[in-house]
């Protein structure tokens, strides 16, 4: 949950209505069933009308559990189908799916993920995210919170390019950023003002024949419409997409190395989310800037090099991918912990997951990725 917009029109008082002629339809968008965060949303017209529906399978990524730490890079994947089609699953578990998208062509249907929120990391290009509830432009660097049945169209430049993350569970803020009355706290690397919400624009859609793709994991199941799916007259609520970029995150800096916890920008029930971003490196006058070796207990580890130079690690570069399995202990490469001594700040931007559950690699990325980065390690 983030904080209470209210876009257009609606009845002064919910579940009621304010002239019999000109009726809209109220339907409570949220999670969690009636317990989680949830908006009201005003219809023109009734959102059950489906005139048909259709199938189509998708294939199965086929996850398999790794023993040893792996590298994939995604610069390797070309650019194919559009921002339905064109997700390349990586890494995944049965709540969890995290893909690269990098879409040739647009696409005019609409898309709803029938099962699991979404999370778009913007490694390149801008557009525009247009759902029921409004539009909300987005460019590099922005992260795109996508609620799971959220009905959208992403509209993209030519050399935009996607991490993505799919979960079974709802993506939010992280509860120890929230005060008791859910506000963000004072010392939390973002602030209530650096998160966007959609702006509703009211525009008039004569009837005609829409598409809409709903995500059912194995499936897709495509709804044959008549009325346009962005027919809302209004919203409020706490339950949106919504946009953060990362310029806007304040990065915590500490005397001596901080733990990856303190990049935590996002958090599930089944993993978090963390931003390591350029920022200026610990103050001690013996200071190892740093990671320090650890064994990852009880966590998979998957991080996205977006930008920048990753001194921790050789052989990465923009676009690569890490999955480091628990169990095994990781950190500084050889020769890297004597060459960071000294170092007064970083430039390196990564997208870090990490897995409560244990993450497997999809057939798709075991055809590319590097068997032998365990051997980086050995040198």
């Amino acid at each position: 949950m983030v904080y209470y917009v209210r876009q257009g029109k609606m009845p002064r008082t919910r579940h009621t209505f304010e002239r019999a002629n000109e009726l809209m339809r109220e339907e409570l968008f949220g999670e969690e069933s009636f317990d989680g965060s949830y908006s009201l949303l005003y219809h023109r017209n009734e959102p059950t009308r489906i005139k048909s529906i259709r199938e189509i399978k998708k294939r199965d990524p086929g996850f398999k559990l790794l023993a040893s730490h792996t590298l994939v890079h995604t610069d390797n994947i070309k650019r194919e189908g559009d921002f339905i089609t064109g997700r390349k699953p990586l890494f995944g578990n049965e709540r969890l799916v995290i893909s690269i998208l990098r879409p040739s062509t647009s696409s005019d249907s609409f898309f709803r993920q029938g099962l699991n929120d979404q999370l778009f990391y913007v490694c390149s290009g801008k557009g525009l995210l247009q759902s029921m509830m409004g539009d909300l432009e987005f460019e590099e660097g922005d992260y795109l919170y996508v609620p799971k049945g959220t009905t959208y169209l992403l509209q993209h430049s030519k050399s935009s390019e996607f991490l993505v993350i799919e979960s079974r569970d709802n993506i939010g803020l992280p509860q120890r950023y929230l005060n008791r009355y859910g506000q963000i706290k004072e010392g939390v690397p973002y602030y209530t003002r650096d998160i966007r919400h959609p702006i509703l624009k009211h525009k008039s859609y004569g009837k005609g024949s829409y598409d809409v793709y709903v995500d059912f994991g194995d499936r897709y199941i495509i709804e044959s419409r008549t009325e346009h799916p962005f027919d809302l007259e209004g919203w409020d609520g706490y339950h949106y997409p919504f946009a953060l970029n990362v310029r806007d995150i304040m990065p915590i800096v500490g005397k001596v190395h901080q733990p990856p916890p303190v990049h935590e920008t996002f958090s599930s029930k089944s993993f978090m989310v963390g931003t390591f971003l350029p920022r200026k490196y610990d103050f001690h006058e013996r200071a190892i800037p740093i990671s320090y070796y650890h064994s990852n207990v009880d966590t998979d580890e998957f991080l996205y090099y977006a930008s920048g130079n990753f001194m921790s690690r050789k052989g990465v570069r923009k676009g690569s991918a890490t999955l480091h399995v628990r169990g095994m202990i990781h950190g500084p490469q050889p020769g890297t912990v004597e060459s960071s001594i000294g170092r007064k700040e970083t430039d390196e931007t990564a997208i870090m997951v990490e897995s409560y559950e244990r993450l497997g690699i999809s057939t798709y990325a075991e055809g590319f990725a590097n068997k032998d980065y365990i051997k980086t390690w050995f040198q």
